[in-house]
């Protein structure tokens, strides 16, 4: 068996790398994230986070923080909710879905992946169109 790659090296402890500025390649493809969607994720994982609070740990503008926020949401891997704020007011908050669930969903993704690379080597290629 090949030796762990670099590329590969982020899936041993994905949030120490993410947390140390680093990316994983590997996660962002099985998702189809970037790679401040993946940093987003596990940051709101933690605690409920506003926007604000994720514009300042991605260094974006609140713009870009709310385009990426939503896309997630839309994604089912972050839930919004609307909270009181003391002395009346109303605000939003994001907070990742439960590990678990990511965890199910990569399962199901690999799974497929598998099937894919199975029935691809399974072919001959010589009949592929060009």
């Amino acid at each position: 068996m090949q030796a762990v790659t670099k590329k590969h090296r982020c899936l041993i402890n994905l949030p120490e790398v993410l947390e140390n500025g680093g990316k994983c390649d590997i996660f962002e493809c099985l998702f189809g994230l970037k790679a401040l969607h993946v940093k987003i994720y596990f940051f709101t994982l933690k605690q409920k986070r506003t926007i604000k609070d994720i514009a300042i740990h991605v260094e974006r503008d609140r713009t870009t923080a709310v385009r990426l926020i939503q896309s997630m949401v839309n994604q089912g891997l972050i839930n919004k909710e609307s909270e009181e704020i003391p002395y009346g007011g109303i605000r939003n908050v994001y907070s990742g879905i439960p590990q678990e669930e990511v965890k199910e969903r990569l399962r199901i993704v690999v799974k497929d992946i598998e099937t894919a690379i199975e029935n691809l080597i399974k072919q001959d290629w010589r009949t592929m169109p060009d």
